[in-house]
């Protein structure tokens, strides 16, 4: 394989292949990228074995080859090529030359027939969505995927396409519950839609992850299909396969609160400051901390026997009775690091049942965050 490339252009597209190359894999092979020149195109290909990821850009072909080499080593490299000119050149034995500008240098390569087979996606019914409504769906729900391996079915985000033809994704670790529902006008299905969609499946967080990160949101087009058990995204010359969980999601409407009669209107900015301050007196292990809605307002207040007390009123918007209720501070900021609206909504029925807050401009978003003994 011989090949004349831009480093900048290289350099992108060996950005996107990071999150997946493994540097701690007893399998040596992940740690590489598959590079395939061919028709005036280098393709890159790498994969953890559950989330893979295949890219390309123009180049020069001055030979038609393909070869592996230690992704992050490579990606090293090149950003740090001032020319604008790149020539690679693999051996007989795998080995590459690159040479650009006054550098050159040699690096170990692998037989091409050393990496796991690719996942054909060639024939794939695909959907188009917009991109910034996925990233926006992905940034709604991320933050409460679990991470206690014990229990699989948590550790992804459930993902399906609702009797309404639009798209619903939910993510909950037993603690939080986040749900967004896609804009209407931003997806549109068929009523041939994949069954396996209509039934729901479960995308792993680091797949989610790893979309968010190289998903640029300028791009114009994204879609996604099924193929074998596992969802595919394309978007321009990117193209990303993620293993599903396999399992049940819970049936999460079981803890979505009905709509209460205790109902807060805080400015987010205000009540994220307050969090903040009044977090410095919580318990280190549990992070609690109370609220406590009344006609004067919002209260928040922590303590701990090594740390003191603190506490601090801020104004609200309340209808109903006096209501307090205990939550881990960590999760109703998660919560507010989301929220794109000035203001959030906050409905606490007791001091035992779950807390729903949202954007009070729109319906597309909610999140449940169960409440701690006081």
């Amino acid at each position: 394989m011989k090949i004349r490339i831009s480093p900048q252009a290289l350099t992108d597209e060996l950005f996107k292949l990071q999150g997946v190359v493994s540097q701690r894999s007893t399998l040596a092979i992940l740690s590489n990228a598959l590079l395939q020149a061919k028709d005036g195109r280098l393709t890159l290909h790498a994969t953890d074995l559950d989330t893979s990821i295949s890219t390309s850009c123009e180049c020069e072909v001055l030979e038609e080859g393909s070869v592996t080499l230690e992704a992050k080593n490579l990606f090293d490299i090149v950003k740090n090529l001032d020319d604008d000119s790149l020539v690679i050149e693999t051996e007989d034995n795998y080995w590459a030359n690159l040479n650009s500008g006054n550098v050159v240098c040699r690096i170990a390569g692998t037989h091409p027939d050393d990496f796991p087979q690719i996942l054909d996606t060639s024939g794939v019914e695909m959907y188009p969505i917009g991109i910034e409504t996925l990233l926006n769906m992905v940034d709604k729900t991320l933050f409460s995927v679990s991470t206690d391996d014990a229990r699989a079915n948590l550790t992804g985000a459930f993902f399906r396409v609702t009797a309404e033809n639009t798209l619903l994704m939910v993510s909950t670790d037993g603690h939080r519950l986040s749900k967004i529902e896609a804009d209407p006008e931003s997806f549109s299905a068929g009523e041939n839609t994949h069954q396996t969609l209509r039934d729901g499946i479960i995308i792993p967080r680091k797949g989610l992850s790893e979309l968010k990160r190289i998903v640029d949101a300028k791009a114009t087009e994204l879609s996604f299909g099924l193929v074998d058990n596992s969802i595919v995204f394309q978007s321009g010359p990117m193209t990303m396969s993620v293993m599903l969980i396999e399992g049940t999601f819970p049936d999460f409407t079981q803890v979505l609160p009905k709509e209460g009669d205790n109902k807060a209107f805080v400015k987010k900015d205000m009540f994220l400051q307050a969090l903040k301050f009044v977090s410095l007196f919580a318990s280190p292990k549990t992070h609690n901390l109370r609220l406590s809605l009344s006609d004067e307002g919002l209260e928040l207040y922590a303590s701990d026997p090594d740390r003191g007390e603190g506490r601090k009123t801020i104004p609200a918007e309340y209808t109903g009775q006096p209501v307090k209720a205990g939550y881990n501070y960590r999760y109703l900021i998660d919560v507010l690091g989301v929220l794109d609206s000035d203001q959030v909504s906050l409905e606490i029925i007791d001091t035992l049942s779950p807390t729903l807050m949202r954007d009070p401009t729109s319906d597309e978003a909610l999140f449940v965050v169960m409440p701690m003994r006081l």
